[in-house]
Parts: structure tokens; sequence; C-alpha cells
């Protein structure tokens, strides 16, 4: 590796639909009402900068946002365990805070579930606010989680008349995992329950049974819209259920934000997928599972980066679960590492997961899916479902193993149905003949890079099925096009093809280049955007010694004195070194010096300051 230097029943309703789209595929919008990521939805994606908004996944569109500067809280690149983190300042008269709108779907409900990740930064006794909706002290109040008096952890459910507290302490700068449930239809002395790290840390008494719609704002990191102290720390992840849903739910959120956030769980731990001697398959993880409380039978393949389980109903019992998690956000056709299968022109799916089977008796019979477009690769025509084939092997290298043939291609999805799954492992899909059944093709990648006074435009694919052709596109503003050239594709191809084009007249200033590829059919497909900066002269960039053995520096002749932002992205766009601020020294050299590393290959360089945006590729031996 080189471094760079540079309700009962109501619950087992709610959690048995089929395609769950929740978080871990536990629930869907109807329950699953308020769902913050730090990985997605925010304002901006660029290390320690102000955020503005903070978009709710969960579908409902419950968007908190602060128009109030010095009130913004901050991104944070790489917080918990290589994701991102919120962090809202220790400021006290300017505290950070993030509003979102008063919606009945926050409340009118007899149950709650709450799932929280947070790092605290100044546990000191004083009320340090994940997440609450009120306008002030018992007005209009639904909920409030937050640290408090003898660091330890407060719930305030409607109103603050039975705030109660967990007998945990907690610290200043540790990861922490938090569940807090209520259910309306329990006897009063049971109604409400913390858990820490899947462990049930308390159980307390809660009045009301029912929180009413109460008129008032959700809060992201603040007791109320005019309270001054501040939450002080990092917030990861924040989920809200109208449900206390059942224990297998639970414990299956559990197991996907301890894998996505390496929070060890101190009981309930279902996935080893994350274990580093597993290789770390820590994204996206989602499951099902079964006790005497009720089941979660399914997760779509849209939560699970395109793999979608479903139970048959047979084999899933009392204490069964099935987790599964990856380890690439890339995703493409690939022709390599395809040994043990049969057919004559093989391939499978870069991605591959693990899969976690916990079953103690009866094999869990399954439904098992491959979505295209959930899985991130290209839209194209399938072909025969016996070509396609689930594959298995016990370790992360070796031989696959060929378990069965597809039963079905439902649109751009391919179904292995009725199949036991056993054996914990590494799966994904494959084909026996992707000339006439392929698996999406997706751009190796796809750059236009300033040279002079053109740009010259390179991308390459793995294999063709179908391609008509290529456009080439640009655009002032990223969302108007016009057309540069036009390219004829290889129509079928199952080698690597490079390709190339120049544009001899680029926009002044900033300008946008997509790639647009149509099939035979006429559907059509674009790569990602790529920016370049025309004002750029060959000398505006440069990056040494290039080829590289992983030590380089970037020089400038066209900043003075100013922050420059610098990403270092792969061929297939996955960002490596992303979006670090660092300052120029002497108007003339910047000296990157970051603990990422990266494997040799080609890599683009991509820096911006203020209006200026530049470009240029590096090589890693």
């Amino acid at each position: 590796m080189k471094k760079i230097i540079l309700k009962l029943f109501l619950v087992i309703m709610y959690c048995t639909s089929h395609g769950q789209t929740g978080p871990a595929g536990v629930g869907t919008s109807n329950k699953n009402v308020f769902w913050l990521k730090a990985d997605k939805g925010t304002s901006t994606t660029t290390n320690s900068t102000s955020i503005s908004f903070w978009n709710d996944q969960s579908g409902n569109a419950i968007n908190v946002t602060q128009t109030i500067a010095t009130q913004q809280p901050s991104f944070c690149l790489n917080v918990m365990n290589g994701f991102p983190a919120i962090q809202f300042d220790n400021v006290s008269t300017t505290n950070d805070k993030l509003l979102g709108p008063d919606s009945p779907s926050l409340d009118s409900t007899t149950g709650y579930s709450f799932f929280m990740v947070s790092r605290p930064q100044n546990v000191d006794g004083n009320a340090r606010v994940i997440v609450s909706k009120r306008t002030t002290v018992a007005v209009d109040q639904s909920f409030m989680h937050f640290y408090y008096s003898g660091n330890n952890f407060y719930t305030d459910i409607e109103t603050n008349n039975d705030r109660y507290n967990t007998a945990a302490t907690f610290a200043s700068n540790n990861n922490y995992l938090i569940d807090q449930f209520y259910d309306g239809s329990l006897a009063a002395a049971s109604r409400c329950k913390t858990y820490i790290s899947s462990s049930l840390n308390v159980t307390a008494a809660e009045t009301s049974t029912l929180v009413p719609n109460n008129a008032s704002p959700i809060l992201i990191g603040s007791t109320d819209a005019t309270d001054t102290r501040p939450f002080g720390g990092y917030i990861a992840e924040v989920i809200i259920y109208t449900v206390a849903v059942n224990d297998p739910c639970r414990i299956i959120v559990d197991n996907y934000l301890s894998a996505k956030y390496n929070i060890a769980l101190l009981v309930n731990d279902k996935y080893l997928g994350d274990n580093a001697g597993n290789g770390n398959y820590d994204y996206e993880v989602a499951g099902i599972g079964k006790d005497a409380t009720g089941s979660n039978p399914s997760f779509s393949a849209s939560i699970c980066a395109g793999l979608g389980i479903s139970s048959t109903g047979i084999g899933l019992d009392n204490t069964d679960y099935l987790l599964a998690g990856h380890a690439s956000f890339a995703n493409a056709q690939v022709t390599v590492d395809v040994g043990g299968m049969t057919g004559i022109n093989n391939a499978r799916w870069l991605r591959i997961w693990y899969i976690d089977v916990t079953n103690v008796s009866t094999n869990i019979n399954t439904n098992i899916e491959f979505d295209m477009s959930d899985g991130g690769v290209a839209p194209v025509t399938l072909g025969v479902a016996s070509d396609y084939v689930l594959l298995y092997r016990a370790a992360q290298v070796g031989n696959w193993t060929e378990l069965v043939t597809g039963s079905a291609i439902v649109g751009d999805r391919v179904q292995f149905n009725g199949y036991d799954l056993v054996n914990d492992g590494y799966y994904t899909i494959g084909t026996r003949n992707y000339l006439v059944s392929p698996l999406p093709i997706e751009l190796i990648n796809f750059d236009a890079i300033m040279n002079g006074k053109k740009v010259d435009i390179t991308w390459t694919t793995l294999s063709e099925k179908n391609n008509e052709g290529f456009e080439i596109e640009k655009s002032k503003d990223g969302i108007n096009f016009e057309v540069v050239s036009e390219i004829k594709g290889a129509l079928n191809s199952d080698q690597k093809i490079n390709y190339s084009d120049t544009d001899f007249n680029p926009y002044e200033g900033i300008s946008y280049y997509r790639l647009k590829q149509t099939d035979v059919n006429g559907k059509k497909s674009y790569s990602q955007l790529v920016a370049v900066n025309f004002k750029l002269n060959k000398e505006g960039i440069r990056v040494y010694p290039n080829p590289t053995n992983g030590e380089f520096n970037i020089d400038f002749s066209d900043l003075s004195n100013s922050e420059v932002l610098v990403v270092i992205r792969d061929a297939s766009g996955r960002e490596f070194f992303s979006k670090v601020f660092v300052k120029q020294e002497n108007g003339e050299l910047i000296i990157v010096n970051s603990n990422h590393e990266l494997t040799p290959g080609t890599y683009l360089v991509t820096a911006s300051s203020e209006n200026k945006l530049f470009s240029t590729k590096v090589i890693v031996k």
C-alpha cells in the first residue's frame, strides 16, 4: 500500500411487510418516519465546512436546516470507522443546532423507537441534546434525548414529568450507540427502555399512553430553538420509528450501526462480517430475523446495494438471523477472479457480500434477488435466467462454487427463489455467458482534462453488450447540456476498450462534461460529471514526481495564499482522499499530508479554490 502525502400485534404487522426499505431493511417510511445519516443528504461533503441542511432519508422529507451561519454545524470526514459525522460546537450563546418542521408523523403515536449514534465531546453534567421535539420546557414536548446530570443519559417522553436516566455513565470522546423505546400499550412501570450497545440498561415508568400531535419543531443538537447550551460533539446517525419495534428489528438495526461505525455490541452481535479477519464488510448491513416477539422477514435490495433477501417462511425460527453486508461501494461486471465457474464467458459482479447465518434447526429457505439498478450498475437487457448463478466461497479468495442457477428475470432483477442459505461466507452473482446474459456494464473511468486550449476526454469499458455508441456532452451549469461529439460503440465486446476524443472549443471558465451511452434498443445511461476550468493553462497544476511511489507534491502557479480543497479519486470515481482542506505555502507549493493509502494505479487529482477548479492525473506505482 502507498501512502498519500499531500403495538404488540401492530409491531408484528409492521415488521412483516415485504421489501423493507428502512434502515438495515427494518420497516418502511410509514413508520420509519425520520432518518438522518451523515454520509447522505448534507448540504456539503467538504471536510470541516458548515452545513445549512441535513435531509431526512426516510422518505418523509422531514429535513432539518439552519440559515444562521454562526449556528451551523460542520460536516467532518472520517470520524467513525471512516464514515463522516456532523460536529456541533461547544460555543454557548451561538450553539449549533438544526431545526425541522412540525410534522404529525413525528408524534400522534403510542410507541417510539430511537437509534442514536454520537460522540459527545463535553459530557459535564449540562444538558447535551441529540434530538428533541418541543417548543420550550414541557411545552408541546413529544420527546428529548440528552446527556445530562451525573454524566448519565436522559429521556423525556410526552413532557418531562416522567424523565428518567440510564444507570450507565458516559464520557467525552467515546462513540456511543444508544437505543430508546416507548410502548404506551404496556403497563406504566415498563413503558420505556434504554439500550446501550444493544444491552438493556434501564426500564422506566411513563404515565402517558399516547404522545399527541404536539405543535413543535424537531431539533438536532439542542433542547429547543432558543436554548444556548450546545451539544458539543459529533452526531452521525439518528433514526426514529413511531412504533416500538420488536426485538429482531431492534437487533438488526443495532448490528447495522455497529458494523458501520465500529461500535462493539455488548450482546446480540449477529454479524461477524465486520470483523477485520473477515474483511471488514461494514457497508449497508441488512438482515432478517425472528424471535418470540416477532420477525423481520425481508430486506430490500435498495438498502443493501443490490442484494435483497426474503424468507419464504420455511426455517426462519425463533432466534434465527441472517445478515449481509458488503465492502465495496464501486460495482461493475468483471471477468477476473471467476475461478470455479462453468461456462464459456464467465463474469461476476465486482461487489461481494458477506452473509452471516445464525440458525438453530431447519435451514432458512429464502428468495434472493440481485437488482441491477440498486446495485449501482448501468441498465442492460438481461439474458437467460439459467445463465446466472449464485456464487459462494468460504474465504475472501479462492475458487467460487455455483450454488444455484437463476429462477426468473423480472425487469432488471435476477431472482434465485426457494434457496436454503446455510453457510457463512462470501456471495455474489455471476454469469456463465456474459455475451448472451450480461451483467450491466459500467465504465471503468471517464475523465476530462485540460490540455492547453483544448480538453482531452478519455474513457474505458470492460466489455460491451448491444452498445450503439456514445455522446460526449458538456454544460456550463451541470443542468443544460449540448453534444460535443458522437463516438460509435463496439456493439459487443469482451475486451477492455479505451476511447478518447477532444473538445477543441471548451467553454470559458468552469464547465462540466459527461458521457451518454445508448444501447441498440434505445436505453440510455450517463457517467458522472467531470468539472474542467478552461482558464487553467498547462502550468496551472503540476503533480510531481509523476509517476510516484506514493509521495507527491502539488504545485500551483495560479493560486496565491488561499485555502485549497483537494480530492483524489480512482479510475472508477471512488474518493480516496476526500475533500481535505490544505493551506498553500508561500504562494507556490502545497504539500498534502494524510494517513490515507493508495494501491498502485491511475488517480485523478482535483483541486479547487474559490471559483477555480483544476485537475490532473497521477500514477502511483
